[in-house]
């Protein structure tokens, strides 16, 4: 019996495999070749294979911890500078990571501390500064953000003064135990196009996890008109999801693409996760068409099979087990 239990459990793990599918989309940076740069230099070797803690300080402690980053900041501004390093609020708004400007103050910015808050750079030089996150014992759970900036002002015509910032996104989550799991899950696809004709996909994404988000992605075009395929196409850089939040996530493509049916293959990444949605699309002749619900890409087939193959295996071993009594009870008996 013990032995038809675990043949049963190794054939459910193979047909059930567990939820959510993780990959790797790389993550990279154009730095400004005139004007003041900044990065991060170095992440936890927890999330070293993260692309988004490679870009973003991106973390998650215990209530009474401290944690250690350096950044870079450079200036290829043609001259010396006046470079302002410190850190300010942040928040989501929109589907957009919007850093507040000034110095704003939220409790992270509070916690966060820079070691060289003024820089004077030649140019083309660069200058590592220390941040320290000291998040006191008494923080109340939950993620937060902030963002570093790195600022300079010049004096322009009469009165006017130009400020010029770049940052670096901060996302802190604060609790006990492990770092939250992230989670999404992409609903629906819909075909549309923008007020100059252009198509237009727009996913909705909805995020079912602890920590926000930052999407990126592609999106491929198959079995179109005559049989043609387009793509890979891109997705719109630029959203992020707090946690619960639903948002649209839009991939805009040839203008010249024909109308359809298209089979759309969307690819959705965030980090070290990875969702796929697949539908059929025609784009109209103008505005929105119909908004369809995603398939995961599995065949719905491929579930009916397992589940049969599942209550085979449970009728067996339930005539086993009848066997067996039957045995034993005519042993008794004589």
């Amino acid at each position: 019996m013990r032995r038809l239990l675990i043949l049963i459990a190794l054939v459910a793990g193979t047909l059930f495999p567990a939820a959510g599918a993780f990959g790797s989309l790389g993550t990279t940076t154009t730095p400004d070749p005139s004007g003041i740069g900044i990065r991060l230099v170095d992440a936890p070797v927890a999330t070293r294979d993260d692309p988004r803690a490679r870009v973003y300080i991106i973390d998650h402690v215990k209530p009474g911890t401290a944690i250690e980053r350096r950044i870079e900041v450079s200036n290829n501004t043609g001259q010396q500078t006046d470079v302002a390093v410190y850190p300010a609020a942040a928040k989501i708004q929109g589907g957009s990571f919007v850093g507040l400007e000034g110095d704003t103050p939220n409790e992270l910015s509070t916690w966060t501390a820079v070691s060289t808050p003024r820089l004077k750079l030649a140019d083309g030089a660069k200058q590592m500064v220390d941040v320290t996150i000291d998040v006191p014992s008494d923080a109340a759970p939950g993620e937060q953000y902030a963002v570093l900036w790195a600022q300079t002002r010049s004096g322009g015509s009469g009165a006017v003064t130009q400020v010029s910032r770049v940052g670096i996104r901060v996302y802190l989550s604060v609790g006990p135990g492990g770092e939250p799991a992230s989670a999404f899950t992409i609903e629906s696809l819909t075909a549309k196009r923008d007020d100059k004709s252009t198509p237009v996909v727009a996913a909705t994404v909805r995020n079912t996890g602890g920590r926000a988000l930052d999407v990126r992605g592609e999106l491929t075009l198959s079995e179109g008109p005559g049989g043609l395929s387009a793509g890979p196409f891109p997705v719109t850089l630029g959203t992020t999801l707090k946690r619960g939040a639903t948002g649209p996530v839009t991939v805009t493509l040839d203008k010249q693409l024909p109308a359809g049916p298209w089979k759309a293959h969307l690819e959705v990444t965030s980090g070290l996760l990875t969702e796929t949605a697949d539908a059929s699309l025609t784009f109209p002749a103008s505005g929105t068409g119909q908004t369809v619900a995603v398939s995961d890409g599995t065949s719905p087939w491929w579930w009916v099979g397992a589940g049969v193959l599942a209550i085979v295996l449970l009728a067996v071993a339930a005539w086993f087990l009848a066997q067996r009594r039957r045995r034993r009870d005519a042993a008794t008996a004589g």
